[in-house]
Formats: C-alpha cells, sequence, structure tokens
C-alpha cells in the first residue's frame, strides 16, 4: 500500500502546534493527540466524562529517533462513556506511507490511504483513515488499545503533524475521530495538543540547551 501527498507544507505551523519530544539534536522522536468532549465538532458529546476537557483517547505517533518507521499508538481510556467506542480515526501525512502492519491490540477492519479523500462530517479531508468494528468483539471501547506500525522513506513522528484539507464548515484539524455506541448518540472529535504555555517552556527549554552548549563550546575554544 502506498500513500502520497501534495499538500504544501506547513512547518512553522505545525510545529507551533505540535507536541514533540526531543531527543539528542532536536529530533522529534513522538507526536500526541488528545480527544475530549471539548474537541466536539458534529454530533452530540458522550455524558462522559462530564468534564469537557478531560482526555477520554489518545494518538501516539512515535518514530524512536529515526526515520522510516512510527509506531501509532492508539488508546481508548476507562473514563468514556459505558458501551462507548470509537470507531473512525482520522489522521495526516505530509509525505509517502508505504505500508501499515498490525503490531498489537485491536485489529482494525480496515485502513483506507488516501491523500485529502477521507471526510470527517465537516471537520475537513484527511490522508488516511483507520477503521474499527462497531460490535464486540473488534470495537476499540473502554481500556482498550491497537498498535499499527506506519512505514515510509524518510517519515518521522513530526509527519503527521499536519492539518486537514478544509472541507465543510467545521474546521481543519490535526486529527478527529467519531466515537458511538452511547445513548444512541454518536459525535466527531478534533484531537488537541498541549496549551500553548506547554509549548512555551518547551521553546524555552531548547533555548537554555543551546545556551548550555554554546557555553560549553566556547570554553573548550
Amino acid at each position: 500500500m502506498k500513500i502520497s501527498t501534495n499538500k504544501k507544507s506547513l512547518t512553522a505551523l505545525t510545529v507551533a502546534l505540535g507536541f514533540l519530544t526531543v531527543v539528542g539534536t532536536a529530533q522529534a522522536s513522538q507526536f500526541d493527540l488528545y480527544f475530549s468532549n471539548s474537541g466536539t465538532f458534529a454530533g452530540t458529546t458522550p455524558s462522559a466524562p462530564s468534564n469537557p476537557n478531560e482526555v477520554w483517547a489518545t494518538a501516539n505517533f512515535n518514530d524512536g529517533g529515526g526515520t522510516g518507521t512510527v509506531l501509532l499508538t492508539m488508546n481508548v481510556l476507562n473514563n468514556l462513556s459505558s458501551g462507548a467506542y470509537v470507531n473512525d480515526w482520522y489522521f495526516n501525512v505530509s509525505s509517502s506511507l508505504s505500508g501499515m502492519t498490525h503490531s498489537s491490540g485491536i485489529t482494525a477492519s480496515s485502513v483506507d490511504f488516501g491523500p485529502g479523500n477521507h471526510f470527517a462530517d465537516g471537520g475537513g479531508n484527511y490522508d488516511f483513515e483507520i477503521q474499527f468494528n462497531t460490535s464486540s468483539p473488534g470495537n476499540l471501547g473502554q481500556g482498550l488499545q491497537s498498535v499499527y506500525t506506519l512505514t515510509g522513506t524518510g517519515i518521522t513522528a513530526s509527519s503527521f503533524n499536519l492539518l486537514s484539507d478544509s472541507h465543510g464548515g467545521n474546521g481543519i484539524h490535526l486529527g478527529a475521530v467519531h466515537v458511538q455506541g452511547y445513548e444512541s448518540n454518536s459525535a466527531w472529535v478534533a484531537g488537541a495538543v498541549p496549551e500553548p504555555e506547554t509549548y512555551a517552556m518547551f521553546m524555552a527549554g531548547l533555548g537554555l540547551m543551546g545556551f548550555i552548549a554554546r557555553r560549553r563550546k566556547n570554553g573548550q575554544a
């Protein structure tokens, strides 16, 4: 399987939006998306958790500090409404993927690649969609996890830190999920990253690391 995309580079914007863990020479090793009721852009939000900012699902892209292979871990937490499950996951990618292999946890019922071809109910078009069963066994409900290995030339975790194409009136997002199975309702929810204050602290840390490195270099001169 292969996917390619012609999206414009949004490096400056997406780096500002993304939460990247730095290893060694500031190479990103992971990128996280968090899903909570506050991100709902269509449908009816789950009744639990009651706090709209409480995270009930996560997606983690981890490249281990290298290139070409990224581990995607999708988690549904135990605080989601009883009976609810997350059956559609939508993501973006800035370069090419050559494949996706199930590593552990729940196996998806389908994986569909196609740059900008996956519509999340007014919340933009995405590059690929991972879909799980809507009945048990096989659905991704409370306390369950699914892990896939993504491969592609030169890809890193930051390759997935990209906004969707505009489609519909519900904005563009870094990722989205479709949650169902509760009170005969469903909702489309956008992924979020840490608050700007967290990113500011992150950048300040990078500046401090650079300052220390320069001091050491000057001291050795």
